[in-house]
């Protein structure tokens, strides 16, 4: 079989699979069918049934367990419209789900030259930071670190230690009235280090989808800026792009 058709044979068979968990007809923490079963009934042989196995591992989809056998890990994925400029809670609310936070800190640091460039602060300038593991229904899918200028936050430091599982927009808004007009972020692929996959309970190595967004009051002056690394898995981006003809303009 020539090499193309092969890889062809194998990128169809892992996105078989993967339409089948994400169906529910395997669930998170079931054990996939033998290899020789598994790979009979997909009509492939052992070895791309292993390749594509591989791949699905490295995305975090499955994890293998010797002499046990492979287990299904995949969450299903949330569809995140960039066109919306909304937290992580609501983004899960939004799918149905419950949002929880585990391995809550909150701590102080100095604005690095990149970070006092995005928050329009001085270099050296002190930052309140919350991070939390984001959970839905319990699983974790986005490891997110909050940082707020302390200037920002006037005579409420401490403020972020009240955001618990909720949303640092509502907190902000609720406690200093600062109501955020909109967000500029940008994406990219990553690799989760060990301390990732640890807190994200994936294998050392997954693939991430690294998001940072500065947040802008009414104003336009910056008041959020936010780090996440999202579960490849779990999220499905969605883009509304226009164009290339001539835009719909309302009747005036």
């Amino acid at each position: 079989m020539p090499r193309g058709a092969t890889k062809s044979v194998r990128t169809a068979l892992r996105e078989a699979l993967v339409q089948r968990i994400e169906a529910g007809e395997w669930r998170p923490s079931d054990r996939l069918p033998s290899e020789p079963t598994l790979a009979a009934s997909m009509g492939v042989s052992r070895a791309t049934l292993r390749d594509a196995l591989r791949s699905l591992e490295e995305d975090g989809f499955v994890n293998r367990v010797q002499g046990s056998g492979t287990f299904v890990t995949h969450r299903l994925r949330m569809k995140n419209n960039l066109d919306v400029n909304f937290g992580v809670t609501e983004l899960i609310r939004s799918m149905g789900m419950r949002p929880g936070t585990g391995q809550s800190r909150t701590f102080r640091v100095e604005a690095t030259t990149d970070e006092a460039r995005l928050l329009a602060v001085p270099v050296g300038s002190p930052l309140r930071c919350l991070e939390r593991v984001r959970t839905a229904d319990g699983q974790p899918v986005v490891l997110s670190v909050d940082v707020i200028p302390e200037e920002r936050l006037g005579d409420r430091p401490e403020l972020l230690n009240e955001v618990g599982e909720g949303s640092v927009y509502d907190v902000l808004g609720r406690a200093l009235g600062v109501v955020v007009r909109q967000g500029v972020a940008s994406i990219r692929p990553a690799n989760a280090d060990e301390k990732l996959a640890a807190r994200l309970r994936v294998p050392a190595g997954a693939l991430l989808l690294y998001l940072r967004q500065v947040d802008f009051d009414l104003e336009g002056r910056p008041v959020l800026l936010s780090h996440e690394h999202h579960l490849a898995d779990a999220f499905e981006i969605v883009v509304v792009r226009r164009g290339p003809g001539p835009s719909t303009k309302e009747p005036t």
